[in-house]
């Protein structure tokens, strides 16, 4: 049997061959087994299997965002994983993208919608941008 590629979009989208991926529980178990190598190539493990996974731009997307029950941030991604915010957090742009760090540095989109609900806790220092979500103590420059 002829294995078909995985791929991962820039827009955060799945795709088995050409045929798109929409299940998103299906997705949420693939995506937490996301691997990268010293290359830094990605691919998925699970068990014995290991299967290369073509990533367009990044890993995650983060898509939507809640609060918690303690008023903490969570951002919701395209295949369901969430991340919390708990802790002030830089973004990085490629060009006029936003991306954050969630298991490697910049592995993180930020869509437009996320990105301005949280423009509101940005912290401008220089040319750096951080989020400070509310209840988080700003950490010192230094």
């Amino acid at each position: 049997m002829e294995l078909q590629t995985i791929t991962i979009r820039k827009d955060g989208k799945w795709y088995f061959g050409q045929a798109e991926m929409f299940r998103r529980n299906i997705l949420n178990i693939l995506a937490s087994h996301i691997k990268r190598d010293e290359e830094g190539n990605y691919y998925i493990e699970m068990g014995q299997e290991r299967n290369p996974l073509i990533v367009e731009d990044v890993p995650f997307y983060a898509v939507g965002i809640t609060e918690d029950e303690n008023g903490r941030f969570k951002l919701i991604f395209h295949d369901l994983q969430e991340m919390i915010l708990d802790k002030e957090m830089k973004i990085s742009f490629k060009g006029d993208v936003p991306y954050i760090s969630f298991k490697w540095e910049g592995d993180t989109r930020l869509s437009r919608g996320v990105y301005w609900k949280l423009s509101d806790y940005f912290d401008f220092r220089g040319d750096e941008v951080y989020i400070v979500p509310p209840g988080i103590k700003k950490q010192k420059e230094g």
